[in-house]
């Protein structure tokens, strides 16, 4: 979702299905995986699975983290994909190392082969994924409750903070079906937020910390 006040300022709010399928597999294995950079539980439980059973959880888990931040790192790439008008070989060397970063991860549609590397994990995506899809059960709030004017006034209070033109201030939010009011800037202008933070914090910290 994309939100501007014309000409220029912008502000884009969204979500993933492949990092909500990574957290409905955590929670529903029982993973427990300690990490700043990690959210907590989704806000719907998914009921208990015994697909590791017999397995060291605490090793999947380490897996696990490994497997979350190669993901948020492609919605980094994305985020910084180069503009059209770019030259051809630019372009071509961004989609190649995106295109590699895909692979590792794994897929759904070739048996998350990209997950070779932790077999446990990887039988565990397989045999969890299709329930994933009820990870997220209904549009974010910041979708849904959150008003444009919300969104602009945080955007020309942080313009009037720093002496700037609002219309050169940009953002992202990547929402994930968790609760706790939880929210970590997780790179300059990205911020990733259980759907229950304070809206206005999250918004400004993904604008400010892009200057």
């Amino acid at each position: 979702m994309r939100f501007a006040n014309r000409p220029s300022w912008s502000l884009r709010v969204g979500d993933d299905h492949m990092l909500s399928a990574a957290l409905w597999i955590r929670d529903a294995t029982g993973l427990v995986v300690e990490s700043d950079d990690v959210p907590p539980p989704l806000l719907v439980r998914p009921p208990a699975s015994a697909i590791l059973d017999g397995e060291d959880l605490k090793a999947v888990g380490r897996d696990w983290l490994r497997w979350w931040r190669a993901l948020v790192a492609i919605q980094l790439d994305r985020r910084d994909a180069p503009p059209q008008t770019t030259t051809p070989n630019s372009s071509r060397k961004w989609i190649g190392a995106t295109y590699e970063r895909l692979v590792d991860t794994g897929d759904p549609f070739d048996g998350f082969a990209g997950l070779a590397w932790a077999p446990a994990l990887q039988r565990a995506c397989v045999g969890l994924f299709p329930q994933t899809s009820r990870a997220r059960t209904a549009p974010t709030r910041f979708e849904t409750e959150t008003p444009w004017t919300l969104y602009r006034q945080v955007v020309h209070g942080v313009a009037a903070a720093h002496a700037l033109d609002p219309n050169v201030l940009s953002g992202d939010v990547l929402v994930t079906p968790t609760g706790g009011g939880w929210w970590r800037v997780l790179g300059p202008g990205f911020v990733i937020t259980s759907d229950d933070a304070p809206a206005e914090d999250v918004v400004r910290a993904a604008i400010e910390s892009r200057l």
